[in-house]
């Protein structure tokens, strides 16, 4: 009689895939993106070839991940002040864009694209921080430190398209006074983004 029962596979060891990521990730820094291949990573990381397929289909999705993916960079805490909290993201939305491994891979994933699932997929990415930063933007309307409603979609990919283009290009120079620059830009347009549109309109 044939056994049809389902079998269990083994569980993935959360340990390979750190090793995995942090592999990509000192690969990308030492040797460049397109030198960074699976084999490159699997001797790194002491792990196979086939083990690496198993959890990315690509060596672009891999890469992708090991530069954008959840665990790649923790996301900021809210305070009371949200200014201080856009600066804080600010800071670390330049540090990952500015990082070796960004800079190095970033422009290689991007000539990589292929179609429109590359992009959604290297999108999708962003999930989980543009919904935490979304619910940043709506916790200082509930608690009144803005006036409500905050396009925080659009405020989120200016975030991430100014620090990106800023981190890839010029690194982490002048930090400072960039962070700061940057932040109160976006906390005028929080408070009065409406209103600046509508001025805007009218000065048509």
């Amino acid at each position: 009689m044939t056994d049809t029962s389902p079998r269990i596979g083994r569980p993935r060891d959360p340990g390979k895939d750190h090793a995995v990521l942090v592999a990509a990730r000192r690969l990308l820094r030492e040797v460049g993106y397109q030198q960074t291949t699976i084999s490159a990573i699997a001797r790194r990381a002491n792990v196979s070839a086939p083990a690496i397929y198993r959890r990315w289909p690509t060596r672009e999705a891999l890469l992708e991940d090991a530069v954008h993916g959840p665990g790649a960079h923790d996301l900021p805490e809210a305070t009371d002040d949200l200014r201080a909290d856009l600066a804080t993201w600010v800071r670390a939305f330049l540090a990952r864009s500015a990082s070796p491994a960004a800079r190095a891979g970033v422009p290689g994933l991007l000539a990589d694209i292929r179609s429109d699932a590359d992009r959604a997929r290297l999108l999708s990415l962003q999930d989980p921080v543009r919904e935490a930063f979304a619910a940043r933007i709506e916790l200082a309307v509930d608690r009144g430190e803005i006036p409500g409603p905050v396009d925080a979609a659009t405020l989120f990919e200016i975030l991430t398209g100014t620090t990106s283009i800023r981190g890839l290009t010029q690194g982490d120079a002048d930090v400072g006074a960039f962070v700061a620059a940057l932040a109160g830009a976006l906390h005028v347009l929080a408070a009065h983004g409406d209103e600046l549109a509508a001025e805007v309109k009218e000065s048509k």
